[in-house]
């Protein structure tokens, strides 16, 4: 059963995110968000994989919905979460077999006003916030 879990909790101030996404050979997967008081950059490295699809397409039709209605309350405030047995982390081990456990990877979620972005990765982020 898909569960999710808030990460870094209140390292990410509350508002209205726009992401921009980067990815790179040299500087690895950088997601920048974006409202109207802070920048955020969240930092994973290089990363196993990664999947970026549109907000408004998706929420109801790839996650728990338990897991949604848990989140969306509060409007997905914490924006980054880790994911347990979610489809895409489910994928990427059937893919990978037995080194997605070797390489202890990890499912994480962020969700912003434009992209919802899945990351399946070896490390946590870094998260880094500026005030504008």
């Amino acid at each position: 059963m898909e569960s999710w879990e808030e990460i870094n909790k209140n390292t990410i101030p509350v508002g209205k995110y726009c992401a921009f996404v980067n990815n790179g050979e040299e500087s690895g997967l950088i997601i920048r968000l974006e409202s109207n008081e802070f920048f955020v950059n969240i930092n994973f490295g290089v990363v196993s994989a990664f999947r970026m699809l549109d907000e408004g397409i998706i929420l109801g039709e790839l996650f728990d919905e338990d897991e949604i209605i848990k989140y969306k309350s509060d409007n997905f405030s914490n924006i980054i979460y880790k994911v347990q047995n979610g489809e895409f982390g489910d994928f990427i081990k059937k893919m990978c077999t037995e080194l997605y456990d070797y390489l202890d990877l990890k499912h994480f979620v962020i969700i912003t006003m434009n992209y919802i972005v899945e990351v399946i990765s070896m490390w946590e982020p870094t998260i880094e916030v500026i005030k504008k």
